[in-house]
């Protein structure tokens, strides 16, 4: 195991927060995420995501305007870098939709939305609308307990590599390629290959996390490819520890609130052809 120390996690007086597993994940009851958010619970709120990487919270009524004031108690809630349609109750929503026949984004492999940017978005509020009879399972995976899995020599190593991250690198070239291919050059000109450490070190706990995932990560900097391969198939593989990873079977009133830097995420498809709907609140 590398040498860190994990802060202790704080007590919370706003909300009750059951572990959802040992290593990642936190349940909260007690809290209505419809009614205003004081400047207390919300401290506890970030707090709580800090420590845990993914919040979970059941039997929650939301409107779309309220989903966006939870994710402006993480962040700034934005859907200029994102390719996902608009809700029409709320320009800040994003319509997550899979049917039958409709296009495949390629969220059934594990990924950091949208790491391809220079400022990877911090996180975001996922809410289901529509879901089907059975499946559709969310899986997040802790890269902070990746990171503490890794040999200490290995793991410093590492500090000292970076990643190439690229739009290139995923499932979104043909589906933006359906509206032209020259909205597609404009994409990719917007969005350049962009280099990201493998390891970060979160701004609140300082705790030290892996920063790659299969579906935007292309390659190792410095290293002949056949090393990056194996290198990163070998990173990829810590993320699919089941012990590092929390399972979310969704329910009407379920929001899901993740770390979009300290965590990877997986959302099964096994409900095809049926149809789900999520909203989803970048910040």
């Amino acid at each position: 195991m590398s040498e860190q120390i994990a802060p202790v996690p704080p007590a919370f007086t706003r909300f009750q927060g059951t572990p959802y597993t040992p290593n990642i994940g936190l349940e909260i009851s007690g809290l209505d995420l419809a009614a205003p958010i004081d400047a207390a619970t919300a401290a506890e709120l970030r707090l709580a995501l800090a420590h845990h990487d993914v919040l979970f919270l059941r039997d929650q009524s939301l409107t779309s305007a309220q989903q966006v004031a939870v994710a402006q108690v993480f962040g700034n809630p934005s859907r200029e870098k994102t390719y996902f349609p608009a809700s029409a109750e709320h320009e800040l929503v994003e319509l997550v939709e899979t049917k039958a026949g409709g296009p495949r984004y390629t969220t059934d492999q594990w990924h950091n939305d949208t790491s391809y940017l220079a400022e990877t978005p911090a996180g975001a509020v996922l809410v289901a609308r529509v879901l089907p009879e059975s499946g559709g399972d969310t899986l997040w995976a802790s890269g902070r307990r990746v990171y503490q899995s890794l040999a200490p020599e290995l793991a410093q190593w590492l500090e000292r590599l970076t990643a190439l991250h690229s739009i290139d690198h995923s499932g979104w070239p043909e589906i933006i390629r359906a509206k032209g291919e020259e909205a597609y050059r404009e994409a990719r000109a917007r969005h350049l290959p962009v280099s990201h450490p493998i390891i970060r070190s979160h701004p609140v706990t300082g705790e030290k996390y892996v920063f790659v995932n299969p579906k935007y990560t292309e390659r190792i900097n410095g290293l002949p490819r056949h090393q990056s391969d194996t290198l990163l198939q070998f990173l990829f593989a810590q993320f699919e520890r089941p012990e590092f990873q929390a399972r979310l079977r969704w329910a009407p009133g379920t929001v899901a609130i993740w770390d979009n830097l300290t965590t990877t995420h997986y959302a099964v498809p096994d409900y095809l052809p049926a149809y789900r709907l999520m909203h989803r609140v970048t910040f």
